[in-house]
């Protein structure tokens, strides 16, 4: 069974096994974090749903 799109969210990470047609994402879910440990520079986010294509 193909997986749903989640709506509203498009990726461009085409490495990810959770990326469809090289834009839409199909994760169940998806978790977004800083790519910082301090509180107050949270300029930069990450996918941490993130899972590389074998």
């Amino acid at each position: 069974m193909d997986k749903e799109k989640i709506q509203g969210i498009n990726c461009d990470v085409s490495s990810c096994v959770y990326n469809r047609n090289s834009h839409e994402c199909v994760a169940g879910r998806i978790d977004v974090c800083c790519t910082c440990s301090e509180p107050d520079c949270c300029d930069e986010t990450q996918c941490k749903t993130f899972k590389a294509r074998d």
